[in-house]
């Protein structure tokens, strides 16, 4: 009974530990890094899971979302931007797979020397039904959900 008892423990402390924590700040790395690729940035929250920082906010006129590792050095940023911005090639890509309406456009940027790509969203039909496609800037497509 003992056993099963801690057992149970150990499973409920491991789930907590993946779940996003909202914090107040950042450490002083992550911080300096932060304010270093995005001057200027307004409306920052952050976020902790486990080792990886996330900062919510915006710049230059957009929505962002960048995420960076405990020292400090940046792992990725999504951008959040409209039909309008992204490239023709793009949205001709995206457009040809679904007849769906367009809903999000988000610009991926890696730090592990991956190219960026572009995650297309359309509307939902259903509540469960999202669509996404993960297309490069060339109009390629990565894959798609």
């Amino acid at each position: 009974m003992k056993k099963m008892l801690l057992f149970a423990l150990v499973i409920m402390a491991s789930l907590f530990t993946g779940c996003k924590q909202r914090i107040e700040q950042a450490p002083e790395e992550v911080l300096c890094a932060f304010g270093t690729m995005f001057p200027g940035a307004t409306h920052i929250e952050w976020s902790r899971q486990i080792s990886t920082f996330t900062a919510n906010f915006y710049h230059e006129q957009h929505e962002k979302q960048a995420q960076f590792d405990s020292t400090g050095i940046w792992l990725q940023t999504r951008t959040e931007m409209s039909i309008y911005e992204a490239p023709a090639s793009v949205m001709a890509t995206a457009r040809k797979l679904s007849n769906r309406k367009i809903d999000d456009v988000y610009l991926f940027e890696q730090s592990n020397g991956a190219a960026a790509y572009y995650m297309v969203e359309y509307k939902q039909e259903t509540p469960f039904s999202t669509r996404q496609i993960n297309i490069l800037a060339d109009g390629t497509i990565l894959s798609a959900l």
